[in-house]
């Protein structure tokens, strides 16, 4: 276990390593370079990013504590718990065939199917920690040059982020980067608690805002380079709201697109 656990550490880094090489970043001029290379070796190291704390958002506000108990163990066992599925099945299938050496050797490829999986999320975490700093400022610059002194929106960009982070249900890298940078640009504070009730305040937005708004909320379901099952259906949801102009398809092709290096595009 000890060997299999530094070895799987050791792939990590090296495929981390291979994307900023090939990238060419954190570049030796960056301002942040110090911040950017932490970060990428967070991602390697699988460690999660709750700096976003700091700013009041909680992508756990709304759920209850014992809900939150049952996610983190379902998280934590999930390859225990594929093993014993696995071996209950066999036993089911072939009955008194089922000999338990035969059972504990069919749940091994399970662990290297999880540590597989794992890997691959770091890869992944790393491409999106090389590709989001620069798409976020870009689409950050843009909205200011929109909104940057419009009372109407800038009360909600807060909320909007905190919506955000429910919708994706776990501490982010690219969603924290997001909330600071827009912190920063529009100048906002976080004095005032977050209420997670974005949808009812947005409904008194006249619709220009409310077109921004959605803006915002799509790129930032999208920039961590993730879509779940549950994001499609909440934005579904907004969509039969009247909120949403964009169809699940086109956010889809848009974050595909993202994910293939062309940009994030909103």
């Amino acid at each position: 276990m000890y060997l299999e656990v530094n070895l799987l550490l050791a792939i990590n880094l090296w495929g981390v390593k291979s994307i900023m090489d090939i990238c060419q970043f954190p570049r030796a001029h960056d301002a942040q370079y110090e911040r950017h290379l932490q970060a990428l070796a967070k991602a390697a190291f699988e460690k999660s990013q709750r700096a976003i704390l700091r700013f009041g958002v909680d992508p756990y506000l709304t759920m209850p504590r014992w809900g939150l108990s049952i996610f983190f163990l379902l998280t934590i066992v999930k390859a225990a718990l594929s093993t014993l599925v696995l071996k209950l099945l066999l036993k089911r299938s072939l009955g008194q065939y089922a000999l338990r050496p035969v059972t504990d050797l069919a749940g091994m490829p399970v662990y290297a199917l999880w540590n597989t999986w794992a890997s691959w999320q770091v890869l992944h975490e790393a491409q999106i920690r090389v590709m989001a700093p620069i798409t976020i400022r870009e689409f950050v610059h843009e909205l200011h040059e929109e909104w940057g002194k419009n009372d109407q929106f800038r009360p909600l960009i807060l909320e909007a982020l905190q919506y955000v982070s429910i919708l994706k249900r776990q501490y982010n890298y690219a969603h924290f980067m997001l909330t600071e940078t827009l912190l920063d640009r529009f100048e906002l504070t976080t004095d005032t608690p977050l209420t997670g009730h974005f949808m009812e305040q947005v409904q008194q937005a006249p619709l220009a805002v409310r077109r921004s708004l959605e803006r915002l909320i799509v790129f930032g379901v999208l920039v961590d380079g993730k879509l779940s099952w549950f994001e499609k259906r909440r934005l579904r949801e907004l969509r039969k709201k009247g909120f949403l102009t964009y169809s699940t398809k086109a956010i889809r092709q848009i974050g595909t697109d993202y994910n293939q290096g062309k940009g994030l595009w909103v």
